[in-house]
């Protein structure tokens, strides 16, 4: 019988992914001309924001997004897209999904705030969702997000922030700047201008200056050389043509995600996962150096190259909460990691993983790593409850598991993150005697009791 995916397959494109329309015609797009519009005819000018984004959900513009770039979209010098009809055509002919009903392509006007694009993912997942549970009648369904560059920032924004870790399984990230992309600096800093043969220069400075989305992809690390002992980040100094404000509101888009998911993290049933696809050994800006009141862009971090996919660096390609054990390497360019023809491999591994249960095939008790638990015998009800344990091998977290023994009722699974040296979880619990067990694949199962006690 044919695998059939459970959950369903959300599709995000990155920065210039999505067609861009207004009164029925194509700003932006794969119709035939498109670079030529792109080059002559000042496509991008006529896509520039007036003012600042308030990030109200609709500038009133008549511009919206309304599909993904199906073929190979090109901007010298700016962001590069493989296209996604390849990525489609694996997803919906090679694994099974069906279109409109566990399969969805989101696209969205890339010129905006990525605050603005999840709000609308958000809704739209609510409602695809929906239809499928009761179409599948598998009411544990989930979502899959699979997204390119920018497109994580999107759902990653939805997943943490919005509420959307409850209804996600997994994140599947191609090259998703989590860190930043030196790229967007000097687009900001030194103007997007070129020349090709005879044809007179493009400048689609301004529009590109225009678009809060640029900003966020500004990096989030210590990034600039400006003469001091440390590098420094690029929210911390005044860089030319760059909006010192603007750079701030977008560093503090990546802090809201990161104080969000520190919190999530926490919470009962968090159990997203972050499946990060890096592209390495290709040339990548990875620092700059301000000297006289130039920016310049360099392919190394404090003199080391660790090089990237042209676009993103390798490290910024990693979220933060994620080790690096977590991320497959692709050595391939930006604009191809999607459609490289590793990934089909790389995703339906990902995709079926609910489908293999690993306990089945687990080693024998002797080559299983060793749990030490850190439990009370009792507890006050007036304050946490500390689960704490140790493994003798690592392990990104411990699933557990907590019954109450002294009333009816099922276990709740929790999960213990690592912290200080010790996987911890703080719970909350009315008096009664209860039972911890942990249940961590390649870990040997180990269990306590204790007692919680009215004050």
């Amino acid at each position: 019988m044919a695998w059939k995916c459970p959950d369903i397959v959300v599709v995000v494109p990155g920065l210039i992914g999505s067609v861009l329309s207004k009164d029925g015609k194509e700003l932006w797009g794969t119709s035939p001309g498109a670079l030529w519009r792109t080059i002559a005819g000042g496509a991008i000018d006529r896509l520039a924001l007036e003012g600042a984004d308030d990030e109200r959900d609709d500038l009133g513009d008549g511009v919206e997004a309304t599909s993904l770039v199906a073929n190979v979209e090109m901007v010298p010098g700016l962001w590069k897209q493989g296209g996604y009809s390849i990525l489609a055509r694996k997803l919906v002919g090679g694994m099974n999904l069906v279109g409109g009903e566990n399969y969805f392509e989101f696209p969205y006007d890339w010129r905006r705030s990525n605050r603005v694009s999840a709000r609308k993912l958000s809704a739209c997942v609510r409602t695809w969702l929906v239809s499928w549970k009761e179409k599948s009648g598998n009411q544990d369904a989930k979502v899959v997000f699979i997204v390119h560059s920018m497109g994580g920032l999107v759902a990653r924004y939805h997943i943490e922030c919005l509420d959307g870790w409850k209804t996600t399984r997994s994140l599947i990230s191609f090259g998703t700047p989590y860190r930043g992309s030196g790229n967007a600096l000097g687009f900001l800093c030194n103007g997007f201008a070129w020349n090709i043969g005879p044809l007179k220069a493009f400048d689609g400075t301004n529009a590109i200056r225009s678009f809060d989305s640029v900003y966020q992809l500004l990096p989030t690390y210590p990034f600039v050389d400006a003469g001091g002992v440390h590098l420094k980040r690029v929210s911390e100094l005044d860089l030319p043509n760059l909006d010192r404000g603007r750079a701030t509101r977008a560093r503090a888009f990546h802090d809201e995600i990161a104080e969000a998911q520190e919190r999530n993290r926490r919470a009962d049933g968090y159990a997203t996962t972050v499946r990060p696809i890096v592209g390495i050994e290709q040339p990548t800006f990875q620092s700059a150096r301000l000297d006289g009141g130039t920016l310049s862009l360099l392919t190394s971090h404090e003199g080391e190259d660790a090089k990237g996919d042209q676009t993103v660096p390798r490290v910024s390609a990693i979220p933060y909460e994620v080790g690096q054990e977590a991320a497959i390497y692709i050595a391939n360019t930006h604009s191809a990691l999607q459609s490289d023809d590793t990934s089909d491999a790389q995703i339906r591994g990902i995709l079926t993983e609910p489908a293999i249960d690993l306990r089945k095939f687990r080693a024998e008790a002797g080559q299983l790593g060793r749990v030490g638990l850190h439990l009370d015998d009792a507890y006050s009800s007036t304050g946490p409850v500390a689960i704490e344990a140790t493994a003798s091998t690592y392990v990104q977290r411990i699933k557990a598991s907590v019954r109450r023994l002294d009333a009816p009722g099922d276990a709740a699974g929790i999960v213990l993150w690592p912290s200080d040296g010790r996987y911890r979880k703080d719970l909350k619990l009315p008096a009664g005697l209860y039972r911890f067990d942990t249940q961590q694949e390649g870990l040997h199962p180990a269990s306590d009791v204790f007692l919680v006690a009215d004050a």
